[in-house]
């Protein structure tokens, strides 16, 4: 199904989500020591209410909709890359496939650490796990942002379509 723009209610809930996630893990990340523990484990269960509620967002919305969690698949991006690689300026310009497997790997490393540091509650033995894919999400949060930065660079040298 062809791309449509986002509605301002889609944007709202995307930005809101963006905002509850990306604040609440940096919040946990920065307070895992033991003088914070409290806020710690707050914005950790923060973290899992905005991926729950991303989520059933996801898997509800309908098709089409920017809301409905992207499917990462090969073939795209290998065609969007050879493209790309040819200086194709449509490839440029569109949106990449690139972003799918960014979202999957990014919602799923931060899961990650965010559901085994609610199980290291319980489960000590857990907690070095927790720790080392917490340390992991942040490399995939920072990668992330340089997708996005590196996406936007490639539209930025798009050259403007020329009057006919």
């Amino acid at each position: 199904m062809a791309a449509r723009k986002p509605t301002a209610a889609e944007m709202t809930v995307l930005l809101l989500f963006h905002a509850t996630l990306s604040g609440a893990f940096l919040v946990a990340y920065l307070t895992g020591d033991e003088d914070t523990y409290g806020m710690h484990v707050f914005s950790g269960c923060a973290v899992l209410a905005a991926l729950a509620l991303r989520a059933a967002t996801g898997v509800l919305a309908r098709t089409g909709s920017p809301l409905r969690f992207p499917r990462p698949a090969v073939q795209p991006l290998r065609d969007w890359l050879a493209r790309l690689l040819t200086g194709d300026a449509g490839a440029r310009a569109e949106r990449s496939p690139l972003v799918a497997w960014m979202a999957a790997a990014l919602l799923a490393g931060v899961a990650l650490a965010a559901g085994t540091g609610a199980v290291a509650d319980f489960v000590g033995p857990v907690e070095d796990l927790h720790e080392a894919l917490g340390e992991a999400a942040l490399y995939v949060v920072l990668a992330h942002v340089a997708v996005v930065f590196g996406l936007h660079w490639l539209k930025r040298r798009t050259p403007a379509p020329r009057p006919a």
